[in-house]
């Protein structure tokens, strides 16, 4: 059987950098985003910055799947809930092309981003996003 792969993706009203401590409202193209991926036994928490092309990704101290989509929307609501304008849950047997296929199914661009150490994140076409800050946290 395959593992099952989770992806929790939370639209944002808003667009913002962490480099430079700015925030503007987003738009039908350019926004912010929170993340949970789970795969393979972890699971991430991912924050987009829009503005910069910016990400933070933050291993999960557990295997995700079970409790993800409960942590993923209690975190979500209480922190964001303010600018909080969508929110998909996606799970796949078949990995990441079940995934893709989740994305097209609710008319949300196909475009996942792949990091060496196994988390996947939704992005927008055309963008790049890349960490470029570290939260301090």
């Amino acid at each position: 059987m395959a593992t099952p792969h989770q992806l929790i993706l939370f639209e944002l009203s808003i667009q913002s950098s962490y480099l430079n401590n700015t925030e503007a409202p987003a738009t039908e193209d350019v926004f912010d985003t929170i993340q949970f991926f789970a795969a393979n036994g972890k699971a991430w928490r991912i924050k987009t910055f829009a503005t910069d092309q910016d990400v933070h990704i933050w291993e999960l101290g557990f295997d995700g799947t079970d409790e993800l989509v409960e942590l993923a929307v209690g975190h979500t609501e209480a922190n964001y809930g303010d600018v909080l304008e969508a929110g998909y849950v996606m799970a796949s047997e078949t990995g990441l092309d079940g995934l893709r296929a989740e994305l097209d199914a609710r008319e949300l661009p196909v475009n996942l981003k792949e990091t060496p150490f196994g988390a996947v994140f939704w992005t927008p076409p055309g963008s790049h996003y890349r960490t470029q800050s570290r939260p301090s946290e």
